[in-house]
């Protein structure tokens, strides 16, 4: 019998957090696989995800009992039991998990390269998230690129197709939380994208001398001090803090010069209230999960995966030259580093991986 270690967050209060150590079962069920989580990133995504985790859904991935949550992570998992003919112990994957030691998935949709989980409660939630990569056969798996990828994975994706979609939209395309991993995921793209709107990263005093060193955007502005150029005529506005005062002054700022207002993050968690100013366009949800399995719909898995996968193998050299990855072990190690990450005390260049042993 496993006993599974689990970190729960009080999802009405984060700042509360408890341990558990459940048995898993004497045996799996039919079609059943038990995987042992290796390692997972700890980063402000995973904070955006608790502190949307009703509204969007991420506290159903892992359900528990009223009023605790599991916090997804990204990370690596092993099989280390199958009752699944088609995905054979000693596998390595990639995917969604739980903040847990464990887990039980039930695989469906299996090719070489991915399968997903089909367990009941995961039915009717995002595709995106039930999806799990075969590492031997997954395109974008390199061994030397594996330890950022629990970290930039999902942000790279989104910046990657965000530019896409809006890099030659506008003059100019101002972002907040210059400093935060999608942002550089998303200026990077534009870079290599060859877009045609300047990119203009805003970010906190403290942090303006390591994004100005990245040399990614085209400027680099401080929150207090906005400029914009009164030449311009027509920009983008990607909200990655969640801040609603910054994107009320944004609005204010840029008026009917502002064509777009892309809601990306919450780095900041301070939403708008429903008082502050907001003209021109309303604020619209890039949501990941839907654009890429969109994507997918249209040219085929298969091809959209491997061009993401090409884009990331030219990405992550740049991203390992500044990227500071730092470990935790054990459940105390995890759970003292949650708690950094929430309270904003891991620098933009660092990263944390974690593990249970």
């Amino acid at each position: 019998m496993v006993d599974i270690e689990k970190i729960l967050v009080d999802k009405s209060d984060l700042e509360s957090t408890k341990r558990l150590s459940v048995p898993v079962g004497d045996t799996l069920d039919e079609g059943e696989i038990l995987l042992k989580v290796a390692r997972f990133a700890l980063t402000t995504n995973n904070i955006t995800y608790a502190f949307a985790g009703a509204g969007l859904g991420y506290w159903n991935f892992y359900p528990e009992p009223d009023p605790w949550g599991c916090v997804p992570v990204w990370g690596f998992a092993t099989v280390i039991e199958s009752r699944c003919p088609e995905v054979a112990v000693g596998e390595q994957v990639f995917g969604f998990l739980p903040t847990a030691s464990h887990l039980v998935l039930k695989p469906t949709g299996v090719d070489d390269a991915a399968f997903f989980d089909s367990t009941d409660h995961r039915a009717n939630l995002f595709t995106w998230y039930n999806r799990y990569f075969r590492c031997a056969a997954d395109p974008v798996f390199q061994r030397d690129s594996a330890d950022i990828q629990p970290v930039l994975w999902p942000l790279f994706m989104t910046g990657w197709m965000l530019a896409e979609k809006i890099g030659n939209a506008a003059d100019s395309i101002y972002i907040s939380s210059a400093s935060s991993k999608t942002a550089l995921s998303l200026a990077w793209s534009l870079k290599h994208q060859k877009s045609d709107a300047r990119s203009i990263g805003l970010t906190s005093k403290g942090n303006r001398s390591f994004v100005e060193g990245l040399g990614i955007y085209d400027e680099v502005q401080t929150y207090g001090d906005l400029q914009t150029d009164p030449t311009l005529k027509t920009a983008i506005f990607v909200n990655v803090a969640g801040n609603g005062a910054l994107c009320s002054e944004i609005h204010v700022a840029l008026g009917d010069r502002l064509v777009e207002s892309v809601a990306l993050g919450a780095t900041h968690r301070a939403p708008d209230d429903g008082t502050l100013p907001m003209p021109g366009p309303a604020p619209e949800l890039f949501f990941i999960p839907t654009v890429a399995e969109d994507r997918a719909a249209e040219e085929g898995f298969d091809t959209s995966h491997r061009k993401f996968a090409d884009a990331w193998h030219t990405f992550t050299p740049w991203a390992s030259s500044w990227l500071e990855l730092q470990n935790a072990r054990g459940i105390e190690g995890i759970e003292g580093s949650y708690r950094r990450v929430l309270d904003a005390e891991v620098a933009p260049q660092q990263a944390i991986i974690c593990s249970w042993e």
